[in-house]
């Protein structure tokens, strides 16, 4: 799978992220890079990457599980295509120093 492509959703409380990044995940064909919860798991964040176009299709389906675990609950959600080197070092999708 060709990654030129982050999405990035935070989202309320743990059980509220399964969801979203269930969705995420029908919607279309990306991996999960990374999912970590913060503050006892009241707030966690999840990291998928794939190509541009299903990362959109992605964060859209993100979006639209907000009908699901409530308008409020979902914080952020966004695409970002062709991340920096330097972000792809700090996910760990490319090696230090390569």
């Amino acid at each position: 799978m060709k990654q030129n492509a982050i999405g990035v959703v935070e989202v309320n409380y743990y059980t509220n992220s399964v969801v979203v990044l269930d969705e995420m995940l029908k919607a279309s064909d990306v991996a999960l890079v990374s999912f970590h919860t913060k503050l006892g798991g009241r707030m966690v964040h999840s990291i998928v990457a794939g190509e541009t176009s299903a990362v959109n299709a992605a964060i859209e389906a993100a979006n639209k599980a907000r009908s699901i675990v409530g308008e409020k609950n979902v914080k952020v959600a966004v695409t970002i295509s062709n991340p920096h080197p330097e972000v792809l070092k700090l996910l760990n999708l490319i090696k230090q120093g390569a």
